[in-house]
């Protein structure tokens, strides 16, 4: 185990890795005070209210993204030309606003049809949803573009503001007693504003948003790319966070309010996760010989080595976890949140497999790894969670995890040959 953390330490990737995992870790212990205060402030009840909210922005980031991160990791972070990268930026720039006007007038005009279906007590909160959902979005994607210019101190350290925001938000309604959903949703939300003009302030002085250009090359590039990407990263935000929807519509708001509260334990794992692909998907864009690949996959093997003992390692933790951060009235969550750490830990093993998509030339990974949870998700979720409850929710998603990895290293195994003409 020493021998294997020493080879991975000589590795400049899992350099760049550890920091950004090292300030997004740092930042969700500001974040989990915040959610564990908010929790503790609202109750099993109202959290699930707040928690759909959430859930529903996550999924309104990627339906507002598109697949341009995907885009950008790619094309951004194989390219040197400045040119070239102001045009890919430039034109994602574009169709990102033109999407974003379009979703947002769409939820406002449905919001309260949506606030009935998801059964949410306080209707306000989904236009306040929409609304406040777009500084998250853009301030997602100009991270994203940091770190595919290689930028990664700077979008480490700007990655701490909003979480250090919403740590203060937290503590100030939890001492004053503050029990308003859409105040503190409005707030937690907003905290990513400062940092999204922080980035584009510090951003490099040669990037210039040219919104008339048309960039006829670079245009059909990115729309090719956007057949598979665009569905894949739509769907990775339903799949991600769809579970919580449908426990608020066919289950009881304090079941709901478990599901929410164990899956927030749960989601440190994911920003890992997140974290970890933010700087190797990038990085593997510039892998064009079989030695390089080799390398890395025989690295990503040592990852899945080292997810699969964090996992045995955290399982005695559980209930502690439960009762020190959200508190004992959410101690009915203890099996929900070992599952939910099992889907996290098989999210961390299968990042860097996934990594390798990003130099194949075929982009069909992307799309049909997406179908494939997403079909699982759906399933799960509409004929078991009704009659079976929160374990038919948290399996449900473990088993979209396990069907993704064993899918992930079948392709990789079918591009790797085609790729090296073996």
């Amino acid at each position: 185990m020493f021998a294997l953390v020493a080879k991975l330490r000589q590795s400049q990737g899992l350099k760049h890795s550890a920091l950004t995992i090292f300030s997004y870790g740092f930042a969700s212990g500001f974040s989990a005070i915040a959610i564990i205060l908010i929790s503790r402030l609202l109750g099993p009840v109202d959290f699930a209210d707040f928690s759909v909210a959430f859930s529903l922005c996550l999924i309104l980031n990627r339906l507002n993204d598109f697949g341009f991160s995907t885009v950008i990791q790619k094309f951004v972070g194989g390219e040197f030309r400045h040119h070239k990268i102001n045009a890919y930026l430039s034109l994602i720039l574009k169709y990102r606003l033109a999407i974003s006007v379009i979703i947002t007038t769409l939820g406002l005009v449905f919001s309260n049809q949506i606030a009935a279906y998801l059964q949410i007590s306080s209707p306000i909160l989904i236009p306040l949803t929409f609304i406040f959902s777009l500084p998250v979005t853009y301030f997602e994607s100009i991270q994203v573009t940091l770190q595919s210019l290689a930028k990664f101190k700077l979008a480490a350290y700007n990655y701490l503001i909003p979480s250090f925001l919403k740590f203060l938000m937290a503590m100030t309604v939890f001492l004053l007693q503050v029990k308003s959903p859409s105040l503190i949703l409005s707030i937690y939300l907003l905290s990513s504003l400062p940092s999204l003009i922080v980035a584009e302030w510090l951003k490099p002085n040669w990037i210039k948003y040219q919104l008339d250009q048309q960039f006829i090359k670079e245009k059909a590039k990115i729309l090719t790319l956007l057949q598979h990407s665009a569905f894949a990263l739509v769907a990775t935000g339903i799949i991600e966070n769809m579970d919580i929807l449908f426990a608020k519509h066919y289950l009881t708001a304090y079941e709901a309010g478990l599901l929410a509260g164990a899956g927030r334990i749960a989601m440190l794992l994911y920003v890992v996760a997140y974290s970890l692909a933010s700087v190797l998907n990038p990085r593997v864009t510039a892998y064009k010989n079989r030695q390089d690949f080799d390398s890395f996959i025989r690295k990503a093997w040592s990852i899945t080595v080292l997810a699969v003992f964090g996992f045995f390692l955290s399982l005695p933790f559980a209930p502690l976890l439960i009762h020190w951060t959200i508190g004992p009235q959410y101690a009915a969550g203890n099996e929900i949140l070992i599952v939910l750490m099992a889907s996290g830990f098989l999210t961390i093993a299968t990042v860097p497999f996934i990594a390798t998509f990003y130099a194949f030339k075929s982009n069909s990974y992307f799309s049909m790894a997406a179908a494939i949870q997403l079909a699982i998700i759906l399933f799960g979720n509409f004929y078991f969670v009704p009659d079976l409850g929160l374990a038919a929710s948290v399996y449900t998603r473990l088993i979209s995890r396990v069907a993704l990895l064993l899918f992930t290293w079948w392709m990789l195994w079918v591009n790797y040959r085609r790729e090296f003409r073996e």
